[in-house]
């Protein structure tokens, strides 16, 4: 389960360690350990992470990796909250764990502006928010301003049209340099919005690993049993770590100073998810100390996505968000925010590590009637029914309909 863990920071970033190549610098823990400790921003982003993967891990119990961008979502909930109406704000605040901490967006939005304007050219972290609304959304002309401010790109187009779609696909592709080529599959409302953030991150170990050390290895299972990886090792080094009770973790630096991954693992019997509860704080590296030693960590390669709404309703976004004055600085047409899709990417090779995340909210308006769009291309229950007496001819499941043809 630590693998799922591994995104809980990504806008802070990751990292690993290594064996000395001919022009790795060492690590300067000392330095790496002056830093100032994390904030309330940073606690909370680390928190929400946390709860956002146990929150997934309880609906997907059958997927033993799983992978999040927190940062992404608070980037695009921080141009949401420009539109959003008092119960809605709160509600943003809340989902974020920001609750009666830093609960001021404005700063959020300051902290993430790498990830809605750009970032600098050479930094190994780049992102972009956009906001699409639909003509018939009739956009707000101080929100418009609002949104530009912030340094998101915003455009007012037909939604519903295939190729505003296609567009928004085409973006992420190129700000997530391929790694996620299309992000919305299902068509978008007329009369509604859609608001994007995508980040894209990449860069080197300062300590690579040497191949030549990689090898075979076990992964414990946390239900039981073992399988093979490919397992990288370290040489022995100086680096940010700590340990108290059962728990291990470790901070290995990318080479431009800023950015780490922080990895948490278990000294005896493999861990649940939920067992990490006690140290999730430690994904802010909190109370790392330097200490000589080495780290072995498999090569990973992960990739989730899906719609994140029910999961973060549940973490304290609804009833808010469903409310028809949630968007109201938005639009006078009442919005209804409808998915929130999230596609991640992470790659940890010897080399260092490129990761990706594209978030989009969408909503629908509700000032005109929902269209029925039904497809049975999935199992359903179907009943034949006498109307006349009320009686139930037939009632049936199909659960491949494959079989029934």
């Amino acid at each position: 389960m630590i693998l799922g863990l591994l995104a809980a920071l990504p806008w802070q970033a990751q990292a690993a360690s290594k064996s000395k190549s001919a022009d790795a610098k060492p690590v300067d823990a000392k330095a790496e350990k002056a830093k100032s400790p994390p904030n309330a921003i940073s606690q909370a982003s680390a928190r929400f992470g946390f709860d956002l993967l146990v929150t997934l891990g309880k609906t997907a119990a059958s997927e033993p990796n799983l992978v999040v961008s927190p940062a992404s979502l608070a980037a695009a909930f921080s141009l949401l909250d420009l539109g959003a109406s008092p119960k809605l704000h709160a509600a943003l605040l809340k989902t974020l764990r920001l609750e009666g901490k830093a609960g001021d967006f404005t700063k959020l939005r300051q902290v993430l502006s790498p990830l809605i304007a750009g970032g600098k050219p050479d930094s190994p972290l780049t992102g972009i928010g956009a906001v699409y609304f639909d003509r018939e959304a009739d956009p707000k002309p101080a929100a418009v301003t609002k949104l530009k401010q912030a340094g998101a790109m915003v455009e007012v187009t037909d939604l519903a049209s295939s190729a505003t779609r296609d567009a928004i696909n085409a973006l992420v592709k190129e700000r997530t340099r391929g790694l996620i080529p299309s992000l919305i599959d299902n068509p978008l409302h007329k009369g509604g919005l859609v608001l994007l953030n995508a980040l894209h991150f990449k860069d080197e170990w300062r300590m690579a690993f040497d191949p030549a050390q990689t090898g075979e290895a076990d992964f414990h299972r946390a239900e039981g049993g073992a399988a093979k990886v490919a397992m990288m090792h370290s040489g022995s080094a100086p680096r940010l770590a700590r340990q108290d009770g059962r728990f291990v973790g470790v901070s290995l630096p990318y080479r431009t100073k800023g950015y780490a991954l922080i990895l948490i693992t278990t000294t005896d019997k493999p861990a649940g998810l939920a067992d990490f509860s006690e140290v999730s704080s430690w994904l802010t590296g909190d109370g790392f100390t330097e200490i000589a030693g080495t780290v072995a960590l498999p090569r990973l390669a992960i990739k989730a996505g899906g719609d994140l709404r029910a999961s973060l309703d549940s973490l304290g976004l609804d009833p808010a968000a469903g409310a028809p004055d949630a968007l109201r600085q938005f639009s006078a047409k009442p919005q209804k925010i409808d998915e929130i899709i999230q596609k991640v990417v992470i790659a940890v090779d010897e080399k260092g590590t490129e990761a990706a995340a594209a978030t989009a909210i969408t909503s629908r308006s509700l000032a005109d009637k929902p269209e029925l769009s039904f497809v049975a291309d999935k199992p359903f229950l179907f009943a034949l029914r006498d109307e006349a007496s009320g009686q139930t001819l037939i009632a049936g499941y199909v659960g491949d309909a494959s079989k029934a043809q």
